[in-house]
């Protein structure tokens, strides 16, 4: 999983259908006047909780991004840059020592310490946290806080993508005083640039600008996070001027930007949608079962469908720096329904059977049409997927516990691909409940990949990786996703990125 982050500003008297149009929604507060200063921002979903070491969900990891800081952050072009850590030293491929800045300040008025990024680190790796960055930090050692501005993670092994896992809003810092009281996923206290200021649950968040944040003040007084269940109602909310941002993913919505009132950005990400299969249930226990699955899924139907052909297709790794080809290791090409039905049938399933299947509402608009294409692909071959439409609040909680036989699912991306797959298909990975599966070969390519830095090794690695998860078939790989905004006029500084995080928000301003 990765990031996000929003924003708000001002806009005059709104039309009565504008207002008619945004207060029919239940979801949605009643539209009031907006100041210069208050950016408004439209998307679907809304947040789950307020523990960033446990967010999964895009929206709750976007907003936590904006009001917690990591020790490291990535730039526009996904490299690393400083965060809380002005510096760090590597020389010790067994060592970190990260060096924080000095004068920066919690929310609350503490001040920030080493001690407080030991205390998140290790809250992190303690696996009653239930934090979805566990995984990436196993191969810590110990942690020390010698001083208030030094911090020393030793490591049991080299570990090339430990630093990038320290730019995850999961490993957020927090206060230590906070984690000893009991506070954290009950308040908001953080370092980034927005304060929390409220949150009305399936309605609206309310962020603040923190005036004495270390990296500059927002232009913004604050930004404020609308829920409007329909993607076609964002749309509308843009071009009666009721919003500034809009986020949709629904091509057919973003395709009806026709004026130069509403300007359109489209940011392909390193996120993919996946039919999870759950290898430990059923039918989906046989490899040749996954397989007849795999190569019944005609994926470019479902761009041409879903997404009028503008997505890219892909295979698990979507990390820019590694391009390999999608279905190299399947036993077919996709769409091969001949070779499907003759898989099933040499597993002992021709007459097919049913999964159960979880799609999510709120979070992605076209969720519900990717499920439905699929439905229609596979029942050519006897697969029956029972679709059980879940909102964000309910399907999380059910994926996490894979309470299913399939997902639809939309999952983060990562620049490093060891990132991409660790918490899922390593034996200790912090997300194998819903991964579904499990073996010694993914467990020990993914380990050998991490342990050098070396491009030509790990480049080899990850492709074997590849090529393995393909004739596994744990899964089913879509293709990649791509995110739309929607920008008033009066909006300038943002900037869309591929980890979908809404981090220029602070660089943001409405004229």
């Amino acid at each position: 999983m990765t990031s996000r982050k929003a924003i708000n500003s001002g806009m005059a008297v709104l039309t009565a259908l504008a207002a008619a149009m945004v207060a029919c929604s239940p979801a949605s507060p009643g539209v009031e006047r907006s100041r210069e200063d208050n950016l408004i921002v439209a998307r679907t979903g809304d947040i789950d909780l307020l523990d960033p070491s446990r967010a999964t969900a895009f929206q709750t990891v976007q907003a936590m991004g904006l009001v917690y800081d990591t020790l490291v952050d990535t730039d526009h072009k996904g490299d690393l840059t400083t965060g809380l850590a002005k510096t760090w030293d590597t020389s010790d491929p067994q060592q970190l020592t990260l060096t924080l800045r000095e004068g920066i300040s919690f929310h609350n008025d503490e001040k920030l310490t080493a001690t407080d990024a030991k205390a998140t680190l290790e809250r992190n790796l303690d696996q009653e946290t239930g934090s979805v960055v566990r995984s990436y930090l196993l191969n810590i050692d110990t942690i020390e806080a010698p001083d208030p501005r030094t911090l020393t993670i030793n490591l049991k092994r080299p570990d090339a993508s430990l630093l990038t896992a320290l730019s995850y809003t999961g490993n957020s810092i927090l206060a230590k005083a906070d984690i000893d009281g009991g506070r954290i996923g009950k308040e908001v206290n953080g370092t980034g640039p927005f304060r929390w200021q409220s949150w009305r649950q399936g309605q609206k968040l309310t962020l603040t600008g923190n005036q004495r944040y270390w990296n500059g003040a927002p232009k913004l007084k604050t930004v404020e996070f609308r829920v409007i269940p329909d993607e076609s109602s964002i749309m509308s909310g843009m071009k009666a001027g009721s919003f500034h941002l809009g986020t949709v993913t629904d091509p057919a919505v973003a395709r009806q930007v026709k004026d130069s009132q509403v300007k359109l950005i489209t940011q392909p990400t390193t996120s993919y949608h996946v039919l999870q299969l759950n290898a430990r249930r059923g039918p989906l226990k046989e490899p040749a079962v996954r397989q007849a699955i795999a190569c019944a899924v005609n994926r470019e139907e479902i761009v041409d469908t879903v997404y009028f052909g503008q997505a890219e297709l892909t295979g698990p790794i979507t990390s820019p720096a590694y391009r390999y080809h999608p279905t190299d290791g399947l036993p077919c090409q996709p769409g091969d329904l001949t070779k499907a039905r003759q898989l099933l049938a040499d597993a002992g399933h021709s007459d097919g059977f049913s999964l159960k299947t979880i799609v999510m509402l709120g979070e992605y608009n076209t969720s519900t049409n990717i499920a439905q294409v699929l439905q229609s692909q596979l029942a050519k071959i006897g697969v029956k997927l029972e679709l059980d439409r879940q909102q964000t609040s309910v399907y999380v909680p059910n994926w996490l516990k894979a309470k299913f036989d399939a997902a639809v699912a939309l999952n983060g991306g990562s620049t490093d691909p060891y990132l991409l797959y660790n918490r899922y298909f390593t034996n200790d990975g912090s997300l194998t409940v819903p991964a579904g599966y499990g073996s010694a070969r993914l467990d020990a390519l993914l380990r050998e990949a991490n342990a050098t830095t070396d491009p030509a090794t790990r480049q080899r690695l990850f492709g074997e990786l590849q090529r393995q998860l393909l004739h596994d078939s744990p899964w089913v790989w879509l293709f990649r996703n791509q995110v739309h905004y929607l920008l008033s006029p009066k909006v300038s500084g943002f900037r869309a990125l591929p980890t979908e995080s809404l981090e220029y928000l602070r660089a943001t301003s409405l004229t």
